[in-house]
């Protein structure tokens, strides 16, 4: 039980932080540097989830982390009537996320 809070209670604390500070907003300039930039993945990170909130560098979270934050920024973004990921898309970005994040 201990080792499940110590595993869950860190991911959910992060996801109700990103969640309440990072909602869509006004756009923020593109000032933070994430691994490689120019790759695809940096690309659909930086242009789909920069364009709604400040950018969160990858190792902000476990891949874990991603997993979990991702369906609940998708949900936000339909919610204001931005398109969700396409498969091709979340596949890309949850690949780079996986590589990039702590």
């Amino acid at each position: 039980m201990k080792n499940i809070r110590q595993t869950v209670f860190p991911i959910l604390a992060m996801l109700a932080s990103v969640v309440l500070v990072a909602g869509c907003s006004i756009s923020t300039p593109a000032t933070i540097v994430i691994p490689d930039e120019g790759s695809v993945g940096a690309d659909i990170y930086r242009a789909r989830c920069g364009s709604c909130h400040a950018l969160p560098h990858p190792r902000r979270l476990s891949y874990a982390g991603w997993q979990v934050l991702l369906p609940v920024m998708e949900q936000r973004m339909q919610e204001r009537g931005i398109g969700k990921f396409s498969d091709e898309e979340r596949r890309i970005l949850l690949t780079y996320l996986k590589e990039h994040s702590r």
